[in-house]
């Protein structure tokens, strides 16, 4: 009986000493619905204009919307996308590599975004109506109209090795607005229907941005880890996503001649370095522990990788 005890305890022991995995839900950004990543990138948006008032009001505020939400999206800062307007030259063809490779070094970015020139129906304006509290004479009544335009917008990825100009276009209808003591002639209306259209092509901006603003998607990773302090402090940091401290730790365990323990700290090192966005690394750290002991889990995670590089 006290045999059979001791070959119970070793078995034990056996099974304890090997490494354990712990799942960890992170949500974890993914490049644009445009599929153009733009962390880490200097973004121009350049702006097109001919001798069309109502073009030129709704390009400018559609540059402006589009520069401030990628400035929001990414915590660039504002004033970090650069906006240039640019006189369209005729014959130009804006969507070509070539055009927008100059455009890139004439503005010194990364990505580079034009808004071409649109093409613009009849504008329409309506009858004044009066405003319900209205704090001055001078606008007391409002005319609204229509204004129907079909908009093209050209993006290039110096940074893409694909070398691809992304096209985007699409057809809608702005409503300008005029305020007004109800008196004013027709050409003053139209006058201050298009001073409204830099307001509302902000706002179709911004509404743009939406197919380049980044992607959230719910993922799991795993770390490895032995019952040991060291390893399980190391997990706590992880499970909080203060991977670089976790980091400081595995750095530590790799000081070891068990190939396996070496492994699994490079391991965890390869998924740490990969959450911080340093897929080179984390594929270097991902070749040092397939080097000691190959995991069940590194190809899963090499594929991760491989697929952000």
């Amino acid at each position: 009986m006290k045999r059979l005890s001791c070959l119970i305890l070793l078995a034990a022991l056996a099974v304890s000493c090997g490494p354990s995995r712990h799942t960890i839900h992170v949500e974890m950004r993914h490049p644009s619905k445009s599929g153009i990543e733009f962390t880490g990138k200097n973004v121009a948006v350049v702006h097109l204009e001919n001798d069309n008032p109502y073009s030129n009001g709704l390009t400018e505020g559609m540059a402006d919307g589009l520069a401030y939400s990628l400035e929001q999206e990414y915590g660039t800062g504002e004033g970090s996308v650069g906006i240039y307007r640019m006189r369209v030259i005729p014959g130009g063809v804006y969507s070509s590599r070539d055009t927008l490779v100059n455009l890139l070094i004439d503005t010194g970015s990364d990505v580079v975004f034009v808004v071409d020139t649109l093409a613009t129906g009849a504008i329409t304006m309506g009858g004044a109506t009066s405003v319900a509290s209205a704090t001055v004479r001078d606008s007391s009544f409002i005319s609204t109209g229509n204004l129907p335009f079909t908009m093209k917008l050209y993006c290039f990825d110096a940074m893409n090795k694909d070398e691809k100009v992304y096209s985007f276009s699409g057809s809608s209808v702005a409503v300008p607005f005029a305020y007004s003591d109800g008196a004013q002639s027709a050409a003053v209306i139209r006058e201050r229907a298009i001073a409204s259209l830099p307001e509302l092509g902000f706002e179709a901006g911004v509404t743009l941005s939406s197919s380049f603003k980044a992607q959230w998607k719910h993922e799991q990773y795993s770390v490895v880890y032995f019952e040991t302090p060291q390893w399980l402090r190391a997990l706590d940091y992880a499970e909080m996503y203060e991977w670089k401290l976790a980091m400081d730790i595995w750095l530590q365990l790799l000081d070891t001649n068990d190939m396996l323990k070496r492994s699994c700290a490079a391991y965890n090192l390869a998924v740490a370095t990969y959450m911080l966005g340093d897929y080179d690394l984390a594929s270097e750290w991902l070749d040092r522990s397939d080097a000691d002991n190959e995991l069940p889990l590194s190809d899963a995670l090499r594929k991760r990788i491989d697929a952000r590089k």
